[in-house]
């Protein structure tokens, strides 16, 4: 019983392992600030790289990040509700082929760039 009970937290530290957003690009700035370039499959995916990006760089400093400002913008081929429509009328087609679904969209849709400063 006591095994088990330790095995819970060590699953959970592996799990959130791999759900750890990837490192944006942080350019330094004047005055202490920072800049910070993510991309991410979604809106949501790329802010919480650019984020990550952020917290990481102030915690080697012991600080908390401050974020001045952000903007998301979709970069991906086609618009993002086009490329859903063509994935499911894709996946209808080929699901009675047995053959996988090609993916429209990438990992680097979305950039989200983002201003912050360390305190």
């Amino acid at each position: 019983m006591r095994r088990g009970l330790y095995m819970i937290p060590i699953a959970i530290a592996v799990l959130s392992g791999c759900a750890t957003p990837k490192m944006g690009n942080v350019i330094p700035s004047e005055n202490d600030l920072y800049q910070v370039v993510s991309v991410g499959k979604s809106e949501d995916a790329a802010l919480a790289s650019a984020l990550y990006s952020a917290e990481t760089t102030c915690k080697q400093r012991r600080l908390r990040h401050i974020v001045l400002s952000h903007k998301t913008e979709y970069k991906g081929m086609i618009s993002a509700g086009a490329g859903e429509a063509v994935e499911k009328v894709l996946e209808i087609i080929l699901r009675e082929t047995g053959k996988e679904t090609p993916k429209v969209s990438g990992e680097n849709d979305y950039r989200t760039t983002m201003q912050f400063k360390c305190e």
